[in-house]
């Protein structure tokens, strides 16, 4: 049985970005969470929805680059893998920002 996506949203740059949200993309950002939640890895990184991008040249705090998906239509999320979880780094409404070192 694959291995499914546990979400570490503790970050505390992610929290102060994710509790500004106003409510309607409050409401888009955790149903897409909870989407993400029931996947699993496989399914995660190749659901087209998702958006899953390496960004080579930001370093996660495991040494490993960074990557950025999608939440909804304005935002993406910086974050890595970290065995099974996906730890969530950064809120980012325009997509530019989440590629930014």
């Amino acid at each position: 049985m694959a291995a499914k996506v546990v979400l570490d949203l503790n970050n505390p740059v992610f929290l102060d970005e994710f509790f500004s949200l106003d409510k309607g993309e409050l409401v888009r950002v955790v149903k897409a969470l909870k989407k993400i939640r029931s996947m699993d890895w496989d399914t995660f990184t190749k659901h087209r929805g998702s958006r899953w991008e390496e960004i080579g040249h930001v370093e996660a705090p495991n040494g490993k680059p960074a990557h950025s998906f999608r939440l909804s239509q304005k935002y993406r999320a910086l974050a890595y893998r970290d065995g099974d979880f996906l730890r969530v780094l950064s809120l980012h409404l325009d997509h530019d920002s989440a590629y930014e070192g």
